[in-house]
């Protein structure tokens, strides 16, 4: 009601322009904006008459990501109710970009799709005991959750260095639909002592978190070789390289401008820095964070060794493929420090990233060698110490209180069953 108060109070503003003949030219951009602002607020009235007319059903689960993929911690804990035969006696549901819905093998038989943000998407949350989210993107029209339904916030970052509470992020629609999902969420999922304070200290004070591991990152588990090797070989397949070669994956963080300035690596620089070092024959892989897919488009032509895999749905994957690290301040690499290869920061605007959104602690005190430039870059690469490396890696996941040890999926759907079974 407040917020129907205010668009009226604004709208008085534009009857001037009535008066003087130039409302279309005056008041064009506003009125639009006041569609658009109306349009959500019925939206949002709408959801919950559909929310509290739908009964919950006590063995469906629904999981989101924000990228509409299957990727993230949601991928890898249906992966284990389906290596467990649980979805024979419970309803998966997966919500995904329409590009994906006709697209063969983006899901694995025994789920089921629908279309985000459509009003099969609301109906199907609706009537869902458990959602199981990797962000709060999809609360950013919010919803209404009813009692008994549980959320489990998994999050999409490890460890990470990038701040994400109100303070550090600009977008106030984020804000909110982060604050929302503090306030209804059941359970986060947490891999470590700092990340339960980050959570804690941003928008879940009072949320129940569970201690668990990050399921995504049972695939980095240095046990689990295996699993990595027959990764490795579908995605080499699929880009067509020989086993033999060596992957460097470069996958900086986004920027609010969008701007590739910043990115400018010289690839073929880079290639012979590994070579010296750890010899071989070296690909990159090249993976532009989701918010600037559009943009990346074209910019990685005509260089037969450098792989744009910006599209390729699943991170992990390709972390379980390559021998070393590259970004700025991109939470990934601390998924990639799990399996002890070399790590390298090439952040060429640090002070003003920094200035900007700010560090939960500072880059200096992580295991991986910090360049500004290309030449630091290189000469890192050739320098790298790897006793040295070993040391700091196994001192940083101690300080940061990991608990990561390849089982995180299987505490989380045994979690999940605990819920359904009790519902």
């Amino acid at each position: 009601m407040k917020k129907m108060k205010q668009l009226l109070s604004k709208f008085k503003k534009v009857i001037p322009a009535f008066v003087e003949g130039r409302f279309l030219r005056k008041t064009g951009v506003f009125l639009k904006s006041l569609v658009v602002s109306l349009d959500r607020q019925f939206g949002i009235v709408a959801k919950y008459l559909l929310s509290v007319s739908t009964p919950v059903q006590k063995n469906k689960i629904i999981f989101i990501t924000f990228q509409g993929d299957y990727t993230c911690n949601p991928k890898y804990i249906t992966e284990e109710i389906l290596a467990q035969g649980k979805n024979q006696d419970w309803d998966i549901v997966w919500t995904t970009r329409k590009g994906n819905l006709y697209k063969s093998g983006a899901f694995p038989e025994g789920v089921r799709l629908v279309e985000q943000y459509t009003y099969d998407f609301y109906k199907e949350l609706a009537s869902a005991k458990i959602w199981v989210a990797n962000s709060v993107e999809f609360l950013k029209n919010p919803l209404y959750k009813k009692k008994g339904q549980v959320l489990i916030e998994t999050w999409h970052g490890s460890l990470g260095i990038k701040k994400f509470d109100r303070d550090s992020n600009s977008g106030r629609r984020w804000v909110e639909a982060a604050e929302l999902n503090g306030k209804i969420a059941s359970y986060c999922i947490s891999n470590s002592t700092f990340e339960t304070d980050v959570y804690r200290g941003s928008f879940w004070p009072k949320t129940e978190i569970l201690e668990y591991g990050h399921p995504r990152n049972d695939i980095l588990d240095p046990g689990d070789a295996e699993r990595r090797e027959k990764v490795k070989q579908k995605i080499f397949a699929r880009y067509g390289l020989s086993s033999d070669v060596k992957v460097a994956l470069y996958a900086p963080t986004f920027r609010d401008s969008h701007t590739f300035s910043c990115y400018d690596i010289v690839y073929n620089s880079l290639i012979d820095a590994l070579k010296d070092r750890f010899g071989g024959d070296w690909v990159v892989f090249v993976r532009f964070h989701p918010t600037v897919r559009k943009y990346s488009k074209g910019k990685l032509a005509g260089n037969d060794r450098v792989i744009d895999v910006t599209n390729y749905p699943d991170i992990q994957e390709i972390m379980a493929a390559s021998d070393a690290a590259i970004t700025d301040y991109s939470s990934w690499i601390y998924d990639f420090i799990f399996l002890r290869k070399p790590g390298f920061i090439f952040a060429t605007d640090i002070e003003r990233y920094n200035h900007e959104r700010g560090f939960y602690y500072k880059l200096e005190t992580t295991p991986f060698p910090i360049a500004v430039s290309n030449e630091e870059l290189f000469q890192n690469i050739r320098n790298f110490d790897q006793e040295k490396y070993q040391r700091d890696v196994e001192e940083f996941l101690r300080g940061k209180g990991s608990v990561e040890d390849g089982h995180a999926a299987e505490r989380v759907v045994a979690k999940i069953a605990e819920i359904l079974e009790n519902a």
